[in-house]
């Protein structure tokens, strides 16, 4: 015979202190006065085993960026710069990490979130003053100390303006409502922490120790390759954009329009595509729970068990299987509120083996395994099955559809309407509701009359109902030292309890109920109760004083905002026909996506006036800002466009991304235009400034987003969850560097008035 313990902690401080003390039950066992013999245990399920996986996918990530950085910059600059660069990623991380140690927080996966959203961020502003100094040590010939002091006082004012409007794009995170904006809070937090850590890193670390690298470094040394090659490749696109991107307003304008055009066709084709909060993760806990009709006795349930837990067994991607009959798994938690323990209930705990002991994602096998359990326990008329596995964010059931009224018989039948509509929708799984199966219920009724005739009160009826109708506890009794104390509990006696305590299992036990008058000594209990039999729900629900019944369903290859605009127009239809005071909404997942996307939006205008609002600030113009501005949905071409193309639903994870590329996009097109302006205060004309910035900053442009992307392909191939997000980085990126050196130029060049130097 098994117990199970399931132990749930909300910081990893809980799972050391609990880990510590299983441990020391090895100790325990050698006591049998402790210990009864015979009793062992075993640890199914450790969740600090995921948060050190998790943990060490991030490590790994971040170790592959920083060679991925270092081999870029090796190749675009020289391996001095590579390493500076290279090592100040982890040095960023560690100490926010640390710092959010001193907050009290520990590592977690929105921490992990937030540094992957600040990951490009980082690589952008060192590589931009690595490029600095190498273009004024091996370029412009300078000293040491000149290449510092020249690349603080070029680049440091337009870093920290992308660095402060990265922030400001993150804002929205910050005032998420409701559950999920606690859930996500710590995200945008740790970002904004190592974005200020990599400026002040950058600053005040990298380039003041670059000394032991590039302090030997003489002025007027030899350019380097990758210098000659660049100044070519630079020389080059500079005729050619002078020849076809900004040789007039004309040709500038159409580059313009012809990008706009492709944003449209692009927001066009994203806006067929699916919306989703979360996308399938890999996880490794899964709950697997049969309900049988409430009838069924207890060895039923243990003839599933067996048969069902044949079948689990047989499964070689299973770690562990733990069998409970008579009670649900509690190891993933269930939408709803229904009874967990009972004779016709039935479960089972079990737990992948981990990823890289499977050929597939976890949530590629759950389908097989539904339809195969699902083929089984149709030999048995009347019970249900549902897998639970956990869900990214709030978890539970991604469809759910509250149904409110008053009557719960009507209630039930458009529940029942509702689930034949949903099972009807290509893509739902597991559907049912909150109700469950009726079963037998008996009541005992007073009557009034014959409780005033015998002079029983209400208090007295409820007293002796309670010794009659179940066992009490009265007393605990201590024995000795290092034993439990002896629990005495007091019932009446029954026939079909065998010598135990409790109530009367039998309707003809019923009719045995004594009750005791005062007056009149032992009276038949029939004399005082009507014994009602009738039909009853497992569970009633309320909301906002309201009875209500949810209807749950699972999504399987399609997204549950897919499956609700499908089944809405249904659900207006039969409404039509529903008695009045009767009404539904949608909770689960679309509830969370509307109330966690709504707040996100309405900040996202304020976010967007103060990023305008602090560019205006940096350039002392209005023409410019909105140049930097454009090139935001320029940008979110690439996105939409490869989402569209490989059919990718947007999702929670993706918008984290297009934020973390705002961030990137907007610092490199201050860059530009800081530079464009640079090259008009030394006296160019507006189109040939263009044409110059554009090229003298194509290799900073190049060598940020192919570095970027290097580093995010490894976690994008690493686990489903963030895969949108670096998708929409990299997609984004290959956007935004084209309009970076094709349309900025461009809209410089229509929006810069020719009569001003600066």
């Amino acid at each position: 015979m098994f117990s199970k313990v399931r132990l749930s902690n909300k910081m990893s401080e809980n799972v050391k202190y609990v880990e510590k003390n299983i441990y020391q039950d090895v100790t325990l066992k050698q006591d049998l006065n402790v210990w009864p013999f015979g009793m062992d245990y075993r640890i199914t399920y450790r969740q600090d085993e995921q948060i050190h996986d998790e943990q060490n996918n991030l490590i790994s990530n971040v170790i592959q960026a920083v060679v991925g950085v270092f081999i870029i910059l090796f190749i675009a600059l020289t391996w001095r710069e590579a390493i500076i660069a290279g090592l100040s990623i982890p040095l960023t991380f560690l100490g926010a990490i640390f710092l959010l140690w001193l907050g009290g927080y520990t590592l977690n996966n929105m921490i992990l979130y937030g540094m992957v959203i600040a990951l490009g961020l980082l690589v952008d502003v060192f590589i931009l003053m690595m490029e600095g100094m190498h273009d004024a040590l091996f370029v412009e010939g300078l000293t040491f100390n000149q290449a510092a002091l020249k690349t603080v006082k070029t680049y440091a004012a337009p870093a920290f303006s992308g660095q402060l409007t990265t922030i400001l794009a993150m804002a929205p995170l910050l005032v998420i409502s409701g559950t999920m904006g606690k859930f996500v809070r710590l995200m945008p937090i740790t970002a904004i922490i190592c974005l200020l850590l990599s400026y002040a890193i950058a600053l005040l670390i990298d380039i003041p120790l670059s000394r032991f690298l590039l302090g030997n470094v003489k002025g007027g040394m030899q350019k380097t390759r990758i210098d000659k090659l660049t100044e070519s490749v630079s020389e080059w696109f500079k005729n050619w954009s002078l020849k076809f991107t900004v040789r007039n307003r004309a040709i500038a304008g159409a580059w313009i329009v012809g990008t706009i055009v492709l944003f449209m066709t692009s927001l066009v084709a994203v806006a067929q595509l699916p919306g989703t909060l979360f996308p399938d993760a890999d996880i490794r806990p899964v709950s697997i729970n049969v309900e049988l009709p409430p009838t069924a006795t207890l060895a039923k349930s243990q003839q599933v068990a067996d048969d069902l837990g044949e079948i689990l067994r047989s499964k070689d991607y299973f770690e562990s299987v733990t069998k409970l009959v008579g009670q649900k798994s509690a190891l993933v938690a269930e939408s709803g509120l229904k009874p967990t323990q009972d004779n016709y209930l039935l479960g089972f705990s079990a737990l992948f083996t981990k990823k890289n002991e499977r050929d597939q994602f976890s949530y590629d096998y759950i389908d097989d395994l539904r339809t195969e359990l699902n083929q089984a326990i149709r030999n048995y008329p009347g019970a249900s099955l549902v897998i639970n596995v956990p869900g990214t964010g709030e978890g539970g059931d991604p469809i759910a559809i509250e149904l409110k009224g008053n009557d719960m018989n009507t209630l039930r039948q458009i529940s029942g309407e509702v689930q034949l509509a949903l099972r009807q929708i290509d893509g739902t799984e597991d559907v049912r509701d909150g109700l469950g199966d009726l079963r037998n219920d008996i009541k005992l009724r007073p009557k009034r009359e014959a409780m005033d005739f015998y002079g029983i009160s209400e208090n007295d009826l409820a007293l002796q109902g309670r010794y009659i109708m179940t066992d009490n506890e009265i007393t605990d009794s201590a024995i000795r030292a290092g034993k439990d104390d002896l629990e005495i509990r007091l019932s009446t006696a029954w026939p079909s309890r065998n010598g135990a305590v409790g109530g009367p299992t039998r309707r003809d036990e019923l009719r045995m109920i004594q009750l005791f008058s005062p007056d009149h000594g032992a009276i038949s209990g029939n004399a005082i109760l009507d014994i009602e039999q009738s039909m009853a729900p497992l569970s009633i629900t309320h909301t906002d004083t309201e009875r209500t019944v949810t209807v749950y369903s699972k999504a399987k290859g399609r997204t549950s905002g897919e499956i609700l605009a499908e089944l809405q127009p249904k659900l207006d239809q039969m409404k039509k026909t529903w008695s009045p005071g009767y009404d539904y909404k949608f909770g689960g997942e679309a509830a969370t996506q509307s109330e966690t996307f709504g707040s996100a939006v309405n900040m996202s205008y304020v976010s967007l006036f103060l990023v305008f609002s602090v560019l205006v600030l940096q350039f002392g113009s209005f023409s410019q800002p909105f140049i930097i501005m454009l090139s935001i949905p320029f940008a979110l071409i690439g996105t939409f466009s490869g989402f569209s193309l490989l059919g990718i639903p947007l999702s929670f994870p993706s918008m984290i991304g297009i934020i973390s590329l705002v961030g990137i996009v907007v610092n490199d097109s201050i860059v530009i235009v800081e530079t464009m302006n640079k090259h008009r205060s030394s006296g160019m004309k507006v189109r040939q400034a263009a044409a110059h910035g554009a090229s003298d900053r194509l290799r900073p442009v190049l060598t940020t987003s192919i570095t970027t992307m290097v580093g995010l392909i490894p976690l994008a191939l690493s686990d489903p969850i963030w895969f949108p997000l670096c998708m929409a980085i990299i997609f984004g990126l290959c956007a935004s560097t084209l309009s970076a050196l094709l349309v900025i130029p461009c809209l410089y060049l229509q929006l810069t008035p020719a009569n001003t130097n600066s």
